[in-house]
């Protein structure tokens, strides 16, 4: 879910706990979520949550290639996503990148 970048610091090692019941969002609210964080990324365009947030909410819409470019923008800031969602991303937008 919409829970923030996953980084790995030096003070902590493990990493982000798992959410264990999916979330369940209508369309309105995906489409306010993003352009939450579309403000974010406008504001503060070097944070990596930002664009995590925002390509987890155009997963849960269905606009894959927009979620792919977030993920790119996070992962090149140095965000982690989880191998589940990169999974679940490359078999929804059947493509491997």
């Amino acid at each position: 879910g919409l829970i923030g970048c996953a980084t790995i610091t030096q003070e902590s090692k493990a990493p982000p706990p798992i959410i264990e019941k999916p979330i369940v969002v209508s369309e309105a609210e995906i489409n306010n979520i993003i352009s939450i964080f579309s403000e974010v990324i406008k504001k503060s365009p070097n944070f990596a949550g930002g664009y995590y947030n925002r390509a987890v909410a155009y997963f849960y819409k269905n606009n894959y290639e927009q979620c792919w470019q977030d993920v790119y923008m996070a992962e090149s800031l140095g965000c982690k996503f989880s191998g589940n969602f990169l999974e679940s991303l490359k078999k929804a937008s059947r493509r491997e990148r």
